[in-house]
């Protein structure tokens, strides 16, 4: 409780300055008995989303939230970003512990900053942040309105798992394991009627900027309202059409990446 407190204080002093500020949770975990969160609330804007980005493994959420880059999207449109200082402890197996601990943070952002609890959340990760992106949507996949992963090297089964909400997901080709597996699993998971945007690049394991670009504009297009798809990418040549031609038909089902915005459409192939 004394954490929650200092968590109000913090936020009143702080409310919209785009400044990044902390709170405290106790959970029962050997490594992470005081689990931080790194919390980013929107500079002049009511917040109305919230996003959890998910670091590299073991990295903190103030990193996390300064090497991705979200702030402008997040200003935009009024989305808090909470990133998690996870440590060992299994903690990309949601269904131990750490995902009451996320979902324990989250509730409070809510009922501080009047948040829906309608209003789904936004995953985002990279290497063991994106398995964590894959795993606490496929644990809770009501409460999350679109996610992302890059360089994910643990994936959920495909056949075993609702397609509900959109994503995007990009590996580096050097990156051949975590790649291989990558584009297996959108594959599988596209022949169920999932909506993923599917990139590989010519890379390793880092975070290029060109991902981080292409999650961007993706979230941006998943925040605007309008759910109807603009464009199909054909990910065998790179090459896009409007959703309303006729050759974009011939592209097999799980080769499609689909795409409700132009930019997200450009980015993808490069232009």
């Amino acid at each position: 409780m004394k954490n929650i407190w200092i968590f109000f204080i913090l936020l009143s002093a702080a409310a919209y300055a785009g400044e990044v500020i902390h709170i405290e949770l106790p959970t029962t975990t050997p490594e992470n008995r005081i689990l931080k969160f790194s919390i980013r609330p929107p500079i002049n804007k009511a917040p109305r989303h919230i996003m959890v980005l998910f670091g590299g493994r073991n990295w903190n959420g103030d990193k996390t939230i300064k090497t991705y880059g979200f702030n402008a999207l997040a200003d935009k449109n009024g989305i808090i970003l909470i990133s998690p200082w996870f440590k060992n402890d299994n903690y990309w197996e949601p269904e131990k512990w750490s995902g009451k601990a996320l979902l324990e943070a989250v509730d409070t952002l809510r009922r501080r900053y009047k948040i829906s609890d309608q209003a789904q959340l936004f995953y985002y990760g990279y290497s063991a942040g994106g398995q964590c992106a894959a795993l606490f949507y496929t644990w809770r996949p009501e409460l999350v309105a679109a996610w992302g992963a890059h360089a994910c090297g643990v994936w959920f089964d495909p056949d075993k798992t609702a397609c509900t909400a959109p994503a995007v997901i990009t590996c580096g080709r050097r990156d051949t394991g975590r790649c291989e597996l990558s584009f297996n699993t959108v594959q599988r998971w596209r022949d169920r009627g999932a909506e993923t945007v599917w990139r590989a690049y010519n890379s390793g394991h880092e975070l290029n900027k060109e991902a981080l670009k292409l999650a961007h504009a993706f979230f941006e297009s998943q925040l605007n309202g309008d759910r109807s798809i603009k464009y199909i990418g054909d990910d065998q040549t790179g090459k896009f059409y409007p959703a309303s031609r006729e050759n974009q038909r011939k592209i097999p089902e799980d080769l499609r990446s689909a795409f409700r915005s132009l930019d997200t459409a450009q980015l993808w192939a490069g232009e």
